[in-house]
């Protein structure tokens, strides 16, 4: 109900503003020049697809009916339909066609989703896709920056609203509003994702112990699972011209998990034996973190970022598994109890330096985060984990350009130390970084990306605690383990025409030492358990190939994507071999004509092996149709139309001591009917604010999780 009341209000308010007259003005600093002086660094235009092509990203350049027919960044960036990148519409999640995270900026900043879903698709200037970022990125598999302009006066009040008709557990909700005066600003952003529905899960274990073997067979009943997790975010800005700028950020991430995900009900099956099953874990946390920014730009292209941030995470995590019997030939009951209370806090610091010359540039920098752990375990651990742990990295890379070919070379270095009970551990890892890249002229491009990099690692795998997660398996921390080295090769060969873009886009990476899930047996009073844990092993290989095919008729207007993948993996751990091969396919369509949008989409699994672990992706598809007016608009979609069994998940343990499948449906998501109304209001005059460009943040809690 209080969405509901939260939903109308906004909307009221949008209705009444779009009556008033907002006189909107822009200035120079608003219009794109297609001056090749703009874009240094091997850039190769190609006029037909509005596509920059530079050494380290794309410059992507939105047309007027890309723009009419998206809401917010996020609809705009689907409506670009960049081959590599996949934007799951009805949760805004963007990745790769790998499955791997895409970092998101604004003007430069490291930007969350409710970030980009405020930004309004008439400001943005030009998308950055860096397809193989730079040192400065820390390993980001591909990095999307808005360029975006602003406002002198006035300012935008911004509602986006979905909801599930079929699914009313289920929603999205998005409400911000900024106000410009003078050299300063206020912006205010909320975004609110409840869910509320129910999973059925199915699992099959075995074990195989010295004292003999256990077969079990679960037959899951639908589960609840509700969520309600809320972004807030109020900034302030204070620009001085081109000269400098300063940028004071207060944050809030709130969530609420009364009901978990992994929560079952179900009926357990071993042998003549039946047993009731019931896991329940709820979880909360708050995560307040103050981020100050000082921007300094010197004359001749000098610039100087700087960018220190607190965190404070306070979480907890309740969990309670019975297995009760529920025939008279077995007497014995489980029942596992755990709690958590965990405290956290870090401090993020960054610097920055950069120079441009006409065909040359220079980035130097230096980031340090540190960290400080308090988690405490009851139940079935009573234990008090205290940690500190400390990261620094120091990087430098130069690019330039020598006609048809360009280069950047990059260095770095990165010290980790962890403290835990005493015992201390320090290292240093190498991180070079080599990208190429040729234009042969006719639109034929090529790239190619080396580097080494490393990570230390989780808090949570580090922490040396025990807890038991069922009848017969423990959870287990490893304080023991070390930072992991890794090394990576990209590369890129791409066409483009007027009509036709052709892309062949291939990784191979291998991790040394990584630090993965190991199993073994372990007799306490005469019973056997799977100890679950954590190690370094041997290495990890990926290859990962995928070609894309993509047709734009009609001035972009109509756009057909055709990405076949495949990955390859194969792990090796101390005691085990594991491998496997994932092909798949994502197509769509795209067409948008005079602020109507109509969209389809298909994407197969995209497989992930680790350790032990493979987890089956996600296989949906949609179908859309929506409408933008200048204010105003609307979006109805239809997720997996065409499905029988509706959306599904599954994770299999490969272990030969305790393997397992887990299964997990959730048949309400077939022919699911998802209704979006966006309200976007902007008033007043333009003014050039710019945009900081480094962001930190802190997310991780440090919890081992009891979880199956």
């Amino acid at each position: 109900m209080q969405t509901k009341y939260f939903v109308l209000a906004a909307a009221m308010v949008c209705a009444v503003s779009m009556n008033a007259q907002t006189g909107a003005q822009t200035n120079s600093n608003d219009t794109l020049r297609m001056d090749t002086s703009m874009f240094k660094l091997a850039e190769v235009t190609v006029e037909a697809q509005n596509v920059i092509q530079k050494i380290d990203k794309q410059v992507l350049l939105p047309n007027k009916e890309q723009r009419k027919a998206s809401h917010d960044g996020m609809s705009l960036l689907q409506n670009l339909q960049i081959p590599r990148i996949v934007v799951n519409p009805a949760d805004n999640t963007v990745k790769t066609l790998a499955n791997q995270e895409v970092q998101l900026r604004i003007n430069g900043i490291e930007a969350s989703n409710s970030d980009v879903m405020a930004i309004n698709p008439k400001d943005v200037i030009r998308i950055e896709y860096h397809d193989q970022p730079g040192v400065r990125f820390n390993g980001a598999a591909a990095v999307i920056n808005y360029i975006v302009k602003h406002r002198d006066t006035g300012g935008n009040l911004m509602l986006n609203a979905s909801n599930g008709v079929t699914m009313p557990g289920w929603g999205e909700y998005h409400l911000s509003g900024k106000v410009n005066f003078g050299k300063s600003s206020f912006s205010l952003l909320t975004h609110y994702s409840p869910r509320d529905i129910y999973w059925t899960r199915t699992n099959a274990e075995t074990y195989n112990f010295s004292t003999g073997t256990i077969e079990n067979r679960e037959v899951g009943e639908p589960t609840r699972f509700k969520m309600n997790p809320m972004n807030i975010a109020l900034t302030y800005n204070w620009t001085n011209g081109e000269k400098n700028m300063l940028q004071i950020a207060l944050r809030d991430f709130m969530k609420f998990t009364p009901h978990s995900k992994t929560n079952r009900d179900s009926r357990l099956y071993q042998a003549t034996d039946s047993f009731a099953i019931h896991d329940h874990e709820s979880t909360q946390s708050i995560s307040p973190s103050l981020d100050i920014y000082y921007e300094h730009n010197l004359p001749d292209d000098h610039h100087l970022y700087f960018d220190v941030v607190g965190t404070y995470i306070n979480s907890s995590n309740d969990r309670r598994f019975e297995q009760t019997p529920l025939g008279e030939t077995v007497a014995d009951t489980t029942d596992v109890t755990s709690r958590v209370r965990g405290n956290k806090y870090s401090l993020i610091g960054e610097a920055i330096y950069e120079k441009d010359w006409e065909n040359i540039a220079l980035t130097v920098g230096v980031r340090h985060n540190q960290q400080w752990v308090e988690n405490t375990y009851l139940g079935s651990a009573d234990v008090t984990i205290s940690m500190t742990t400390a990261e620094t990295y120091a990087f430098a890379e130069v690019q330039q350009r020598v006609k048809q070919f360009s280069y950047a070379v990059g260095i770095g270095a990165m010290h980790t130390y962890i403290e835990q009970a005493g015992q201390k551990q320090s290292n240093w890892i190498a991180r070079p970084q080599l990208t190429l890249s040729y234009d042969f002229g006719k639109g034929v491009f090529w790239k190619y990306k080396g580097y080494v990099s490393g990570y230390q690692p989780s808090l949570s795998a580090m922490s040396d605690v025990t807890q038991q997660i069922d009848k017969y398996q423990i959870r287990q921390g490893n304080p023991n383990l070390k930072p992991v080295m890794f090394v990576a090769n990209e590369m890129q060969l791409s066409w483009q025409s007027k009509y036709v873009n052709l892309n062949l886009w291939a990784n191979y990476s291998y991790d040394h030492k990584p630090i993965m899930d190991e199993t073994y047996e372990q007799l306490i009073d005469g019973q056997a358990y799977a100890i679950r844990t954590y190690a370094n092993h041997r290495g990890f290989h990926r290859l990962q190939v995928a070609p894309s095919v993509q047709v734009r008729v009609l001035n972009n207007s109509l756009i057909f994507t055709v990405a076949p993948f495949a990955n390859y993996y194969v792990s090796l751990g101390n005691s085990y071999t594991h491998k496997h091969f994932n092909p798949g396919v994502r197509a769509s369509i795209m067409g948008m004509y005079k602020g109507w949008q109509f969209f389809g989409e298909v994407t197969t699994r995209s497989n992930n092996l680790w350790g032990e672990t493979l987890e089956y992706g996600e296989f949906y598809h949609h179908i859309g149709l929506g409408y933008n007016a200048d204010k105003w608009g609307f979006r109805a979609m239809l997720m997996n139309p065409f499905s029988v069994k509706g959306y599904s998940i599954e994770t299999k343990d490969l272990s030969a001591l305790a393997p397992n499948t887990q299964h997990a449906e959730m048949r309400d998501f077939r022919q699911m009917l998802i209704l979006n109304f966006h309200c976007n209001l902007d008033f007043g005059t333009q003014r050039r604010e710019n945009g900081k460009r480094i962001n930190n943040e802190d997310k991780e809690n440090g919890i081992l999780s009891g979880t199956k």
